[in-house]
């Protein structure tokens, strides 16, 4: 299938200082060689080798030309164009934006690197631009902020931008119902189709319309798909709305040709997209990691003053992986109990783990094995090592489905062939093991580490 024609052409114009610098040359350029006459724009056109019409959009800076053409502006005066001359524009357009209940982020702060890729992976100029994204991450990690920043940052850039949140999960053929009667402008408010021609419809206006539209939640809806897609047993999340079809709808989306940008939200994956992911593919997936010090010290201006060391600030972020959420909650127990005094606090070793409870308990037996004995291995170990140490009760088969069930869920990296536990992880299962609070899959390296030191709490 041709990639469908784009309703929209974007180009560059000149900024203030390109016009001025132009205007500038081509006033002194009148003086000197026209006896102090304007140039027409037929004049114009005959000096720069370009036609007339196109001489008026680059005097006008308002209506987008390629760089080639102001190259030739430029050079018709003895000038260069340099990168601070001229800027991207778009048709203007009448877009329109829905944000549902997307949230204040007035106090957003950080994330340069994290908004550049993700609108260098949306950018048309890509020669395959981004048709879906995954924000994936832990909770409280930041994911809802980020994907607002980033729409009210790219808003101008998309005919429709539609925020949704998917809590309370709505069935899939009442979200396509919601999506397909705001890109219709009210026209299909409620379609009774089945899913597979909601989908088809929703596609059609995603090829017609650049839009944005993001799902922020999504693992509420993929956690049933996951557990499905693993074998790993007890690792379904029982709702009590339907969401089946939500991995057929993502994974059309994806492989569909369009102009447009599905995003999500999510603490998982959807296993069905996996086949189409890549560095260069139009579906990829973003790890969201945490914030570092200057922006933790930033995001808590706002929240009082506090007392700390270099060395405390960095063992405050550490303790909590640089977790937007975890750190507010911190804050706020500092600023109560310990009048902002960082040190004080961090003397009684208090640790909040963000809810990671209930997620634990919906892993697999085997993934919660996993997890401990790499915990306790202390360090990145590969697949190789992690088998030597696991039970044989766990197969290798049901190992491989326990590391992609962490992997999709943000509780472990993967670098360089070996797997890491993330730091907040970590000190979550650092807390039962030495309350030997274990699965029945005791991994052998527990049964070794009963006869070590115990880890310092």
């Amino acid at each position: 299938m041709k990639p469908q024609q784009r309703s929209r052409k974007r180009g560059v114009i000149l900024t203030l200082q390109g016009f001025q610098k132009l205007q500038d040359a081509k006033s002194q350029s009148e003086s000197c060689e026209n006896l102090d006459k304007h140039y027409t724009h037929q004049a114009l056109a005959i000096r720069t080798g370009l036609d007339p019409d196109t001489v008026a959009k680059v005097f006008a800076c308002e209506v987008g030309v390629d760089q080639q053409t102001l190259k030739s502006c430029f050079r018709a005066f003895n000038l260069n164009l340099e990168a601070n001359d001229y800027q991207e524009v778009y048709k203007k357009i009448q877009n329109r934006i829905d944000w549902g209940e997307a949230p204040d982020v007035s106090l957003f702060c950080g994330r340069t690197e994290e908004l550049a890729t993700l609108k260098d992976w949306i950018s048309e100029d890509k020669p395959i631009p981004c048709r879906l994204i995954t924000l994936l991450g832990m909770g409280g990690i930041g994911k809802t902020w980020l994907s607002v920043k980033l729409a009210q940052q790219l808003q101008d850039q998309f005919e429709f931008v539609i925020w949704r949140s998917l809590l309370p999960a709505p069935s899939v053929n009442d979200l396509l119902a919601d999506l397909i009667g705001v890109l219709s402008n009210g026209k299909e408010p409620d379609l009774a189709f089945p899913l597979n021609q909601r989908i088809s419809r929703l596609i059609h206006y995603l090829q017609r319309h650049r839009c944005l539209l993001i799902l922020d939640g999504a693992d509420r809806v993929l956690q049933e798909c996951a557990g499905i897609k693993l074998t790993c047993r007890d690792c379904i999340w029982i709702h009590q709305t339907p969401t089946g079809g939500y991995c057929q709808f993502l994974k059309r989306v994806g492989e569909a040709t369009h102009q447009s940008c599905l995003m999500l939200t999510s603490r998982v994956k959807c296993f069905d997209t996996t086949a189409f992911e890549g560095k260069e593919r139009p579906v990829r997936v973003f790890p969201l990691q945490g914030l570092g010090v200057t922006d933790i010290q930033e995001l808590l201006t706002t929240k009082g003053t506090f007392k700390g060391t270099p060395n405390n600030w960095d063992r405050l972020i550490d303790s909590c992986a640089g977790n937007p959420y975890v750190v507010n909650r911190i804050a706020s127990t500092i600023q109560q109990l310990f009048d902002g005094s960082i040190s004080e606090f961090l003397k009684h070793k208090i640790t909040i783990f963000n809810d990671l409870n209930p997620e634990y308990e919906l892993l697999s037996d085997a993934a919660k094995a996993t997890i401990q004995c790499m915990v306790l291995n202390r360090q990145p170990i590969s697949f190789s090592q992690l088998r030597t140490k696991m039970p044989p009760s766990v197969s290798s088969q049901e190992l491989l489905e326990a590391l992609e069930l962490l992997q999709a869920r943000a509780w472990i990296d993967t670098k360089t062939g070996l797997f890491a536990v993330q730091p907040m992880v970590v000190k979550y299962v650092e807390s039962f093991l030495i309350d030997k609070k274990i699965t029945k899959f005791q991994p052998r390296a527990f049964l070794e580490q009963e006869h070590q030191p115990p880890i310092a709490k």
